[in-house]
């Protein structure tokens, strides 16, 4: 090698240590970062034991998200997100939120509560005679209900005309009768305005301006039953998403009616207070959203058979993403109810919940697959 050559090599390899020994600067949060950092589960430094110089990683999250590495000066430089890795721990579980995915061992921990009577809530493995509403992650999912959850397994009799309570199809004496109202921190009233460009609206309805609408309509709710989760978000995600489907008995008597049942994701965020889970046109999740593929107007359904779905109509799985602010505590309700009447059932099956990074802009909700 040249003197020359040698001379360029030191000069390089002074520069690299001596940014490696930056401690960095604040970011607009007030947060130290350093423009490089050991790849993840390593643990290289400049100069290892051996005494030579270790390797220098850029730590860029799985799912292309990147970091501050890769901005240029003047661009607009996200931080670093990685999807929380999971492991299903819901092998021959009877716990609702492990179905969903949630508190598994080693991961995230959180609160989870459940109200409404016991029989309106439980945890399934499939659903029907064929794999359409098989488990999304791991071996179950949870279920929700105005009605019993057991009863799903309850075939529809021919020409069936929902004029009385029978199986999916009944008041559920244990669980609450909210009327014009749902519970804290749900509201259903509408916000003046866009969340996502302007955050004073936060905190004072429903950001999705989803849920006023049909629910108004109906007056008061009853059957209410629902799955709570507070849990503090991890400082390397901004989104939160998980899958659900909904069925209802109410076809085809009320569909196109206001007077149908509803399910409900609330989130209360920093980053979003309200509905996430509704379509494209922004109806809520029941009869009236652009989501019901599985209608059986003749009771020919092969998903249907065997089930007390059989004459009726649902959903299949579809996905709610909504962002959160990392290292915050948020507060999810996932609630389905009786909207005008305690008869005429719905259920919600909920699986597959994801720490994630698409928390740019306001929720969505899309068919899975």
């Amino acid at each position: 090698m040249t003197r020359v050559g040698a001379s360029i090599l030191i000069l390089l390899v002074g520069c690299a240590l001596e940014e490696r020994e930056d401690p960095g600067a604040e970011d607009d949060s007030g947060t130290l970062t350093s423009p490089l950092t050991a790849s993840a589960g390593g643990t290289d430094e400049p100069n290892d034991d051996d005494g030579e110089t270790g390797d220098i990683k850029l730590d860029v999250g799985e799912g292309g998200s990147g970091g501050p590495q890769d901005c240029q000066e003047g661009q607009d430089c996200p931080d670093a997100c990685e999807a929380m890795q999971h492991v299903p721990c819901d092998e021959g579980t009877t716990d609702v939120f492990a179905a969903i995915g949630l508190g598994c061992e080693g991961e995230i921990q959180i609160t989870g509560t459940t109200q409404g009577d016991p029989g309106s809530i439980g945890v399934r493995t499939g659903f029907g005679p064929t794999d359409t509403w098989a488990p999304r992650e791991g071996s179950s999912f949870a279920v929700i209900g105005s009605g019993n959850v057991s009863e799903l397994d309850t075939e529809t009799p021919p020409n069936d005309s929902n004029g009385g309570p029978t199986h999916c199809n009944d008041d559920m004496p244990g669980s609450p009768n909210p009327g014009g109202s749902l519970p804290a921190p749900v509201r259903v009233n509408n916000v003046a305005g866009d969340c996502t460009t302007d955050p004073t609206l936060l905190g004072s309805g429903d950001c999705s301006n989803t849920v006023s609408g049909q629910f108004s309509k109906g007056g008061s709710a009853f059957d209410y039953a629902e799955v709570r989760v507070i849990a503090n978000v991890p400082e390397g995600n901004n989104s939160i998403s998980y899958d659900f489907a909904f069925f209802s008995t109410e076809y085809p008597d009320y569909f196109g009616d206001v007077y149908n049942d509803m399910y409900v994701g609330w989130l209360e965020s920093e980053s979003w207070t309200g509905n996430i889970s509704f379509d494209e046109q922004g109806a809520p999740i029941s009869l009236n959203a652009g989501f019901l593929d599985f209608r059986d107007d003749a009771a020919s359904l092969p998903e249907f058979g065997g089930t007390c779905m059989k004459q009726h109509a649902g959903t299949k799985w579809l996905s709610s993403t909504a962002p959160v602010t990392p290292g915050e505590q948020i507060t999810v309700v996932l609630a389905v109810f009786d909207l005008a009447d305690p008869v005429l059932d719905s259920y919600v099956f909920l699986d597959n919940w994801q720490w994630g990074c698409d928390g740019t802009g306001g929720p969505v909700t899309t068919p899975v697959g």
